[in-house]
């Protein structure tokens, strides 16, 4: 299972279906593994996308509707609660993306590798494994 970082969902917008889109071919290198949208992840996405105007927002809805949203459980909140604990005490927490620190404990949660354009995001994180493209 890939669990997608905001990035990827901005570049997928942006590349239009172009498959020689970095993000696209990235996909595709994931062959037929399941593709999961954390929340906070598709908020973000819907964040940018109306601060641009409500018809970005529609298309940003029409791009989500075709992806499987994983809402947040508590067992989410413990990973979420434990990554921000660790982080801080080895002095890494400050300057953190709170939406990035649920990115990372959705994916922790479900076993799944993070997929981001950013991995220095989610440096430091333990259990994660993170996939750059």
């Amino acid at each position: 299972m890939i669990c997608a970082d905001t990035t990827v969902l901005i570049d997928e917008f942006r590349a239009g279906g172009n498959p020689d889109a970095a993000v696209n071919r990235a996909l595709l290198r994931m062959g037929g593994e399941s593709l999961t949208i954390p929340v906070a992840a598709a908020g973000e996405f819907l964040d940018g996308a109306a601060s641009v105007s409500e018809e970005r927002l529609q298309q940003a809805f029409m791009l989500l509707r075709q992806r499987r949203i994983m809402a947040t459980t508590l067992e989410i909140a413990g990973h979420y609660g434990r990554i921000t604990s660790q982080l801080r005490a080895v002095r890494l927490l400050a300057g953190r993306s709170h939406n990035d620190l649920w990115i990372a404990a959705t994916a922790r949660a479900l076993g799944a590798r993070l997929l981001t354009r950013n991995p220095r995001d989610f440096a430091g994180i333990d259990g994660l494994e993170v996939l750059g493209y």
